[in-house]
């Protein structure tokens, strides 16, 4: 079996490869061309298996990240990291708005409801869109971090935040 070291070797030599020969060329590591079918299989098994849990890592360092950069934004290197809140319609009961929408269901989900196609049905029924909103949906407050290149942040953050690791206090 392949050991852990190895495998680090190999990502290391990957990093190298890219960082030498940009990510269009080919890679070259005639040790992993050289494995039999099984071992790439197990190479293959691993790395999907560490990209699972570098997700979960990355995940988990951004809601670190967006704990501390709420309402705030940092610049580092060349992107630009912001903190803000944000809300989404939850559905109170799936059952209730499957109810109102009787036949025409399909027209609004795909898998998750669309609001947009339920306000238009209650628009059609003769009904208020808001008040059927409300009656269906609760508004939760959200969190989220935008990780964007600087050259695509905002203009008004991009001239508050010229230098690497600045921090500006948002007022969002």
């Amino acid at each position: 079996m392949i050991k852990r070291e190895q495998l680090y070797r190999w990502i290391d030599e990957v990093i190298d490869q890219r960082i030498t020969f940009g990510n269009n060329e080919d890679l070259d590591i005639p040790e992993v061309s050289e494995l039999d079918s099984e071992q790439l299989a197990y190479l293959r098994d691993s790395i999907d298996s560490m990209r699972s849990d570098l997700s979960l890592l990355k995940s988990f360092v951004d809601q670190r990240i967006r704990g501390r950069l709420t309402g705030k934004a940092f610049r580092f290197s060349d992107k630009i990291y912001r903190g803000r809140n944000s809300s989404k319609l939850v559905p109170y009961s799936k059952d209730k708005i499957l109810d109102f929408l009787g036949d025409d269901w399909r027209a609004a989900v795909r898998p998750e409801f669309r609001t947009g196609a339920i306000k238009a049905i209650a628009k059609a029924r003769g009904l208020d869109e808001k008040v059927i909103m409300e009656s269906l949906f609760e508004r939760v407050e959200t969190e989220t971090l935008d990780v964007v290149p600087y050259i695509k942040a905002p203009k008004f953050l991009q001239e508050k935040l010229k230098k690497d690791s600045d921090v500006v206090e948002l007022g969002d």
